[in-house]
């Protein structure tokens, strides 16, 4: 059982409120299903077919560190729109040892 996620926001533009949005989503979910959220990585203006990401690769990074967390989204479109881009992420985080929570549509989704 999950009990730390670290959040991930994909943004096309630089919308602070739409941000700010998002990132109180996380919250209220994270609290909601008495899970901490230690962190909130974001990528601003980041194209949808992009992988390598500054804030991705924070995230990556940290989920080495710590063992069984999570990384909760909005939607797996933070991710990536594209199928097979989001896949391709997906698989980078259960590598590290991460489980993708989703908010949007069903509370878990993972490729363990």
């Amino acid at each position: 059982m999950l009990g730390t996620v670290y959040g991930y926001i994909r943004l096309d533009g630089d919308d602070q409120a739409e941000e700010d949005h998002l990132h109180d989503q996380l919250s209220d979910h994270a609290t909601a299903q008495s899970l901490v959220l230690a962190d909130v990585f974001v990528d601003r203006n980041t194209p949808p077919a992009r992988i390598v990401r500054p804030g991705l690769t924070e995230l990556l990074v940290r989920l080495r560190r710590i063992e069984g967390c999570g990384v909760l989204v909005a939607s797996l479109d933070h991710l990536s729109p594209s199928l097979p881009v989001r896949q391709a992420i997906l698989v980078e985080i259960s590598n590290v040892g991460g489980q993708v929570l989703e908010v949007a549509t069903r509370p878990a989704t993972s490729l363990r």
